[in-house]
């Protein structure tokens, strides 16, 4: 009996043992479990920025940490959390310590010192969110509109302190961090530097589809097309707080119940958000429900129903389709003029000042645009965008109600997927580059050139009068060598004459004039230029209706074999189908009044004629 007892004890002791061996190599295979920064979407050259709390706090929206399994495969940690002031990693059902092995920045402490200025130093006291949901009004939020010296003023009369701001931080208040967030995306710094937020290439992955304010809608911000650019928010938010030793998790907010406010200038439109919750590294709730009623703003979302930059009036928008820069940020109009024009730019191409005759205006530019459009447009697909989007297509060009001056046209992008599925989109001319550039506006009176002052030219203005009634075809086609139309239309020749690449790599002396028609690239090329020069001017229009009067000059080639050496060209002055006309051309486009010109100086010309003549 006493050695069944035995037997058991021993069992009993090597079963233990057994366990307590299994659990001991278990403890040993967690603590030795290798863990790495994905280098391919972040280096330490940006991690060694934050704190610990913010890498982890990166991590829980960004997936930096992985590791690899049994079946050597990457899997990254589910989430990160602080624990006794170490990095902590979770995989399912295990938890594992990441060391740092690199150098991290200090936590923050806000404190109050005894001459009332309010400091932000380093250190690792506990702070509680909750006490960083200050209440503003929108007027005060709106008085500043952004991380600036207003700002802190709004702050020191409202808290009767002095913020200490040497060494640039932000302070333990939920509407500074927004603020502060937004500026340094804007700018380019802190914690949004793309100089230090690199990968080991040093290209920038995290983040680097981010929309700043200024260049999209509230309206579009807030659709269900960028639900991930207000993740991008929550999780900025998160990462700003923990620089605070605040022990955020995540940020949940209240994405259903928005509102969109205008600011007093109306340059900029907000959205007013409430929190809808803040959880701890332990996923428990930490916000005070007192504290879910508050309001705060999001600054600077870009309008268009506004007289400033990129403004198209206070009517607002009238698109039919969305915008593009609501699609991709900041997008750029690329102008190649190849062998036709002599341009590698965008639109500042066209913008000169207010007199001069190489400023273009619409219907310059709708000619040139639309006779060009599948040689000369592109816009780059973003990096970000490559896995799914193809190619950016310029389809068309259209005019526009806006300003009621003419002085922005609207390009159709289409949006090419790699399945050749499209959507297509509106792009304002305003937003061809980043610069808001209006064109050319109408010239009022039948002046030379050189004689026009800008109170001759009838551009966008709050408020302004009615549009005149505008100048006589008849006095404007005047064969006098001294008048407009005969000087803007000598311009425009002399703009083909010295360009070898037009003429076969050859004076156009060489060239046969037989070898041009109508649609003869030089032909649209001359026909832009005629366009932009003489419909600068304000021909024909009815008093207030801006889609009257001549839309286009379009330029047929009359073939006439007799006349070796010269052209013979046959300009269309055409109207606006009616007064909701906003294309290019229609077949019930009506003939205001044609001419005929004879361009001379090709091929067997005589030398003594002159350029051109204009037989009316």
């Amino acid at each position: 009996m006493m050695e069944k007892k035995n037997v058991l004890k021993l069992l009993f002791s090597l079963s233990t043992s057994a366990i307590a061996g299994s659990f001991l190599v278990s403890c040993q295979q967690i603590n030795q479990q290798k863990s790495f920064i994905d280098i391919n979407k972040i280096s330490r050259r940006y991690l060694n920025r934050l704190s610990l709390n913010q890498i982890a706090s990166l991590h829980n929206y960004q997936k930096i940490f992985n590791y690899y399994d049994s079946n050597n495969k990457k899997q990254y940690y589910d989430e990160a959390k602080i624990k006794n002031n170490k990095l902590i990693l979770i995989a399912p059902n295990r938890e594992y310590e990441y060391k740092i092995d690199f150098p991290i920045r200090s936590q923050w402490v806000q404190s109050i010192s005894e001459f009332n200025n309010v400091n932000i130093l380093d250190g690792l006291k506990k702070a509680d969110v909750n006490d960083f949901f200050n209440s503003y009004t929108f007027d005060e939020v709106d008085s500043a509109n952004g991380f600036n010296d207003e700002w802190f003023s709004v702050l020191n009369e409202k808290f009767k302190h002095d913020f200490t701001r040497v060494g640039d931080p932000y302070f333990a208040d939920i509407q500074t961090i927004i603020f502060r967030i937004f500026s340094d995306i804007a700018s380019n710094y802190s914690l949004m530097n793309d100089r230090f937020m690199v990968n080991k290439d040093n290209k920038k992955v995290l983040y680097n589809n981010i929309f700043q304010p200024q260049f999209i809608q509230a309206e579009s911000w807030i659709s269900k097309d960028h639900i991930e650019q207000r993740k991008i928010f929550e999780s900025l938010l998160a990462l700003y707080l923990n620089k605070f030793n605040v022990d955020i998790k995540s940020v949940e907010i209240d994405w259903d119940n928005l509102k969109i406010l205008h600011s007093f200038s109306g340059a900029s439109d907000y959205v007013a958000f409430k929190f809808k919750d803040i959880k701890n590294w332990d996923n428990q709730s930490i916000l005070s429900n007192e504290n879910k009623e508050k309001t705060f703003y999001i600054n600077g979302f870009r309008t268009y129903k506004t007289a400033q930059k990129f403004g198209v009036g206070l009517e607002g928008l009238k698109e039919k389709l969305p915008l593009f820069n609501d699609y991709i940020p900041n997008p750029l109009l690329y102008i190649n003029g190849g062998n036709i024009l002599n341009i590698v730019d965008n639109i500042n191409y066209f913008v000169k000042s207010a007199t001069s005759i190489d400023f273009w205006n619409t219907k310059g530019l709708m000619y040139l645009f639309q006779n060009f459009k599948d040689k000369f447009f592109y816009i780059d697909v973003p990096d970000y965008k490559k896995d799914e989007d193809k190619e950016y297509k310029i389809i068309d060009f259209h005019y526009t109600d806006y300003l009621k001056t003419n002085q922005l046209l609207v390009a159709t992008v289409r949006v090419i997927k790699k399945d050749n599925s499209f959507k297509d989109y509106s792009l304002i001319s305003s937003n061809f580059d980043d610069h808001g550039h209006r064109l050319k506006g109408m010239i009022l009176k039948n002046k030379k050139p050189q004689d026009l002052l800008v109170s001759d030219i009838y551009s966008y203005k709050v408020p302004n009068d009615p549009l005149p009634s505008g100048i006589s075809l008849d006095d404007f086609i005047s064969l006098n060598k001294e008048s407009a139309f005969m000087i803007l239309l000598k311009v425009a020749f002399e703009k083909l004459q010295n360009n070898f690449g037009y003429w076969n790599n050859d004076y156009r002396a060489n060239f046969e004039a037989s070898n041009l028609n109508s649609d003869s690239f030089q032909i649209k090329l001359l026909g832009a230029y005629i366009n932009n020069y003489l419909l600068a001017y304000e021909l024909e229009n009815k008093v207030n209706e801006i889609r009257s009067g001549v839309k286009r000059i379009d330029l047929e080639v009359i073939k006439d074999d007799q006349n070796i050496g010269q052209l013979k060209l046959k300009l269309k002055f055409m109207g606006y189908k009616d007064n909701n006309d906003f294309n290019f051309i229609n077949k019930e486009d009506p003939l205001i009044k044609e001419i005929t010109v004879l361009w001379n100086g090709f091929k067997g010309s005589d030398t003594n004629l002159e350029p051109f003549e204009v037989i009316k």
